[in-house]
């Protein structure tokens, strides 16, 4: 079961690991505080994994294209087909700047958010301090959209689903006991001059990576399983989840970036999927 969206970082390849990390169905309420394109939602959900779900981000104009997808799905490909298909470069920048000045809900917005994610460089979303898209155009020969079918079948497996715009702290506050938690928050860069958290206005930094995790141990205290996903460096493994913190490496997967700046030099990466919980309080906590 593949997302509609192309998003950096999307788990498309990893999903049926990251679901294994669960180890069982979801008997309470499943969480996502960084929903991106709900690749792993979307996976659980179509396995039969996970009942109620609460999808969160940051960034609302993405939880906004999931909502018109969940919502309005006839509109949305009304509204996509009116998009330009056979001038699309010459007419990329037009629809970028009626996208950065349109209404953001809507079947039209998430239209465009969609067209946008297929017709910009390399399927990146980001956006300036100002919160406006700035991907310039991409390099493809031509458009390629999931079919309608897709677009159907996505909608179907949202039904249930509640569309949140908020931060993870928050998600995470309310996940207990038989809930569980997935939690794939911007990574820690590989070097100074890789980090990419522009998904949204606001940076995603090292003290944003200590509260996540102090958060998901918080949950996993109170009942929870959480499971994250990182780059596999000593600053995860050691400093943000440490096996003396309650987490286990449970796996360490190597996966070829599926977007990158250079598609030429998109190399396998190194990562890690953590989990922990559910644990229970000791007394001197």
């Amino acid at each position: 079961m593949r997302p509609l969206l192309k998003w950096a970082g999307g788990k498309a390849r990893l999903a049926a690991r990251i679901c294994a990390a669960f180890e069982e169905p979801c008997a309470g309420t499943y969480y996502e505080p960084f929903a991106g394109s709900g690749a792993v939602y979307l996976h659980r959900k179509a396995a039969g994994r996970i009942g109620k779900a609460v999808l969160a981000d940051a960034n609302p104009k993405l939880i906004e294209v999931h909502r018109a997808v969940r919502d309005h799905v006839e509109e949305l490909l009304i509204e996509l087909s009116r998009l330009p298909s056979e001038d699309w470069k010459e007419r990329y920048y037009d629809v970028r700047e009626a996208y950065n000045v349109g209404p953001c809900d809507g079947p039209a917005h998430a239209a465009r958010f969609l067209w946008l994610n297929r017709a910009g460089f390399n399927g990146l979303y980001r956006e300036n301090r100002r919160g406006q898209f700035n991907v310039p155009v991409g390099k493809y020969a031509r458009l390629a959209f999931p079919d309608p079918s897709e677009f159907r079948l996505v909608s179907s497996l949202l039904q249930d689903a509640e569309l949140r715009v908020a931060d993870f702290s928050e998600i995470l506050s309310e996940a207990g006991n038989g809930d569980q938690v997935y939690c794939d928050p911007p990574y820690v860069p590989l070097t100074e001059t890789a980090c990419f958290t522009g998904y949204c206005k606001d940076p995603f930094g090292i003290v944003e990576q200590k509260a996540l995790a102090t958060s998901a141990r918080k949950a996993a205290m109170k009942g929870a399983r959480v499971v994250l996903s990182n780059h596999d460096l000593p600053v995860v493994r050691n400093d943000l989840y440490p096996s003396s913190s309650g987490f286990r490496h449970v796996a360490r997967p190597r996966v070829a970036r599926a977007i990158s700046r250079n598609g030429a030099h998109r190399e396998a990466v190194a990562e890690v999927i953590a989990a922990i919980g559910p644990m229970k309080r000791s007394r001197a906590a």
